[in-house]
C-alpha cells in the first residue's frame, strides 16, 4: 500500500500541536488505568508514513490505549484513539522482554535519530518507583526489534480497522481490495491483535449493501482472530474515536 504524506500546511500544524515537534516532547500516554500499573509506552514519528504519528501504551494488567494522527487529522482535527485489551500473550511478551532490557535502563545500542527522514520511535517505562525513556531509529538488540515489531504490528492492525470503518460509511467500493490487503498480511503474519477489530469485520459482514464475496472475506478474517482472544477482561475494542 503506497504510503501518502501530509499534504498541506494545515494538517502538519495540526500533527505537530497533537504529539509535539521531537518524540521526547510528547505528553505521555496512560491507558484507562491511569498510572497504578506499570506501563510501557511505544511512540513512533515519521513526517512521511501514514499515520505519521501513533503511541500505544500498554500495563500490566493488559488494558491498552492506541492513538494516531493519520491524514484526515488535517480535515477534522481530530487524532484517532482507542481503548482495548491486548492477548495475555502479547501483555507477558512485551513485560517479560522489558524486563530483560532493565526496563530501557542502562547501556542499550542503538540507532540514533540523525535526520528528518528517519523514524523516530520511543520506548518508555513508567511505575510508581521510577521513569524511563530509550529513543532510537534502529537497533542491532534482539530484544529491542522484538518490541519494535510488536508494536508495530498493533498499530497496522488498528490501522486497518479504521481505514475499514471509514470506508463502510465514505468509499464503499474500496472495502474489497482493503480486506485483501488485510488477508494478505494476516497470512504473512505481519499483524497482532486481529480480535482488536472482529467488531468492524463483523459488522461488514453483516453488511447487506456489500458483495458476497466481500462479505466472505470479512467474516473469516472476523472468525480467524477468534484464536486470539485470551486476555484480561476481553481482547475486543471498547471505544474508539473516528478518524
Amino acid at each position: 500500500m503506497a504510503i501518502p504524506v501530509l499534504r498541506n500546511r494545515s494538517s502538519l500544524i495540526i500533527l505537530l500541536a497533537f504529539c509535539g515537534q521531537l518524540p521526547a516532547q510528547n505528553p505521555q500516554l496512560n491507558t484507562r488505568t491511569g498510572s497504578r500499573f506499570p506501563t510501557v509506552v511505544f511512540t513512533s514519528v515519521l513526517w512521511s508514513a501514514e499515520p505519521a504519528y501513533y503511541s500505544i501504551a500498554v500495563d500490566a494488567t493488559g488494558t491498552a490505549t492506541y492513538q494516531s494522527a493519520p491524514e484526515s487529522v488535517g480535515r477534522t482535527g481530530v487524532p484517532y484513539s482507542i481503548n482495548f485489551y491486548v492477548s495475555d500473550r502479547t501483555r507477558r511478551t512485551i513485560f517479560n522482554v522489558a524486563r530483560e532490557l532493565d526496563f530501557f535502563r542502562g547501556e542499550i545500542e542503538v540507532q540514533p535519530v540523525s535526520a528528518a527522514t528517519d523514524k523516530a520511535l520511543t520506548l518508555m517505562y513508567h511505575d510508581l518507583g521510577f521513569n524511563t525513556q530509550l529513543t532510537y531509529s534502529s537497533s542491532p538488540n534482539s530484544d529491542i526489534e522484538e518490541l519494535t515489531s510488536i508494536f508495530e504490528e498493533v498499530s497496522e492492525t488498528l490501522e486497518y480497522g479504521r481505514r475499514l470503518a471509514y470506508l463502510q460509511q465514505h468509499d464503499r467500493k474500496k472495502i474489497a481490495s482493503e480486506l485483501r490487503a488485510l488477508q494478505a498480511d494476516a497470512d504473512r503474519h505481519v499483524l497482532r491483535e486481529l480480535q482488536i477489530i472482529a467488531p468492524v469485520l463483523r459488522n461488514l459482514a453483516a453488511d447487506a449493501g456489500l458483495e458476497g464475496e466481500t462479505r466472505h472475506t470479512a467474516q473469516s478474517l472476523a472468525d480467524a482472530s477468534l484464536g486470539q482472544r485470551s486476555g484480561f477482561g476481553g481482547a475486543e475494542a471498547s471505544s474508539a474515536s473516528k478518524p
